[in-house]
């Protein structure tokens, strides 16, 4: 356990996943009190590839342990891909393809993404679509130290060469039933966005925070004040829906080596 505060603290999730992250690895969760958030999320701090032609790759985790009171280190392996059924039968290998192009076009259209997650819960239930994890091409491997002080935890990444092209992806993520608002600042203030209003994937600012409405807990991301911290990109999302429970923020980079603050709050930060 790595504390935060007096409520709040962040577990190893030894849960096995739900949905879609079923038979995956997780980050750290956030617990306030005796309430674990965890569910189908990636929890905190959490690696995964994407290579040039949209393949996703998502980790296994080779080993973990508490350094110190505040300090958890965990090993991740990039190895698994997305394995889909239908009525039960494993799809064929190119309907992973499919399906990456379609998320893929799904992400880049934000006046879609509402609509268009109806339309694939529906599709999903009609046709009994699932997604697990299977082990396939290795990518290299994580190592990943969590640190808290106060409320911060202060991740620190350090990865394989990446494959031509090839983006890390660093999930900070929680329950979407649980955090369904997003606050971004703008030029003119607050642009808060609840419920529905919460789209799936957005890019955004990276002091935009995701938070719980009824407890007012919440978080943001940030990058510590140093000339050779690398170039990154912020996107916002939450997904409610068949197989799907996540609302979080994913920081995007091309480099093997990252180091950012995920900054916790009780109460609202802007």
């Amino acid at each position: 356990m790595l504390p935060l505060s007096d409520n709040l603290f962040l577990i190893p999730s030894a849960s096995a996943g739900e949905g879609k992250t079923k038979g995956m690895a997780k980050g750290l969760s956030l617990c306030h009190q005796d309430k674990a958030f965890a569910g189908e999320s990636a929890g905190f701090g959490l690696p995964v590839l994407k290579t040039a032609d949209n393949q996703t790759i998502f980790p296994s985790l080779v080993s973990s342990k508490v350094l110190t009171p505040g300090t958890f280190e965990a090993v991740y392996h990039l190895n698994l891909i997305t394995a889909w059924q239908i009525f039960g039968v494993p799809a064929p290998s190119y309907f992973r393809d499919f399906m990456e192009k379609i998320v893929s076009l799904y992400m880049n259209r934000p006046g879609f993404q509402q609509p268009g997650l109806q339309i694939r819960n529906a599709i999903f239930k009609l046709f009994h679509i699932r997604s697990t994890m299977k082990p396939g091409k290795s990518f290299g491997y994580c190592r990943v130290l969590y640190q808290t002080e106060g409320l911060r935890l202060e991740i620190n990444v350090k990865g394989e060469a990446l494959p031509d092209g090839g983006q890390l992806i660093l999930l900070n993520e929680v329950p979407g039933t649980d955090f369904s608002r997003m606050i971004m600042r703008t030029a003119s203030g607050r642009d808060i966005r609840d419920g529905s209003d919460f789209l799936p994937w957005q890019a955004c600012t990276i002091d935009t925070a995701i938070e719980n409405p009824d407890l007012h807990i919440g978080f943001f991301l940030s990058i510590p004040d140093n000339p050779d911290s690398p170039s990154v990109q912020i996107a916002a999302g939450r997904e409610v829906g068949r197989d799907l429970n996540w609302a979080g923020l994913a920081l995007e980079t091309d480099q093997t080596a990252v180091t950012y603050h995920v900054n916790f709050y009780n109460q609202n930060p802007m």
